[in-house]
């Protein structure tokens, strides 16, 4: 190769470093895959056991239970299962990574709770109760504080995102207690101001499409 050829070669393999070099990553920001988390997916056979059981132990005494609180003569349908659209999910983990990332808190978990709806037609807040007396659960992210593992939300204190645990004491009553101890009766504190809002962001999602067993469902009976 001439010196003539060689220095043309140098340029252009320069050029091409330097056009490149200069593009955005083309990374969509989802984690590379990785293959399936293998302590944490279960086999169809599995799936279908543990969906049996829950049918022949839990079904028939929340069914029972439910009807034997009402005056009316409604059944209670127990709830099977709850969906969201993959897209939602994708755009709640974004969500509450950003809202992390600000409160500079590393999301430990995603707590999943059971929980009910209330038998009324609005909260006490005036919003619609979407599904009167059905089961369902919630979402909440946890961090790590003082050793423990809790949930959290974030809010804006003195003018910097916090993370603030869920259960934490108002503070009217962290003098008559040992500071900084966590409230492990319940799930929060309802007199905490910290938890209802004043530049509280909420990071708990529900409101999921809820079902009872459709006609036929995925595991093959309708209980």
């Amino acid at each position: 190769m001439t010196s003539k050829m060689t220095n043309r070669f140098l340029l252009l393999l320069f050029a091409n470093s330097l056009f490149f070099g200069c593009q955005e990553p083309t990374t969509n920001g989802e984690p590379p895959y990785e293959g399936p988390p293998k302590e944490n997916i279960i086999s169809v056979e599995r799936a279908q056991e543990m969906y049996d059981s829950y049918s022949q132990r839990r079904v028939s005494i929340i069914q029972k239970y439910e009807d034997s609180i009402v005056q009316d003569s409604s059944k209670f349908t127990p709830t099977r299962y709850a969906e969201y659209d993959l897209n939602t999910i994708k755009q709640y983990i974004a969500y509450i990574e950003h809202e992390a990332k600000a409160a500079n808190v590393e999301i430990k978990t995603l707590r999943f709770y059971l929980s009910n709806y209330p038998n009324s037609s609005t909260f006490p807040n005036g919003d619609a109760v979407k599904y009167p007396r059905r089961n369902s659960f919630f979402v909440l992210p946890t961090m790590a504080y003082e050793g423990n593992n809790v949930g959290f939300s974030v809010e804006e204190i003195d003018g910097k995102y916090t993370a603030v645990p869920i259960n934490k004491r108002p503070a009217a009553q962290e003098g008559n207690q040992d500071n900084g101890q966590m409230n492990e009766a319940g799930f929060f504190v309802s007199s905490n101001a910290t938890v209802q809002g004043g530049g509280t962001n909420s990071l708990i999602m529900n409101d999921s499409q809820l079902s009872p067993p459709p006609p036929v469902n995925d595991f093959g009976n309708n209980n």
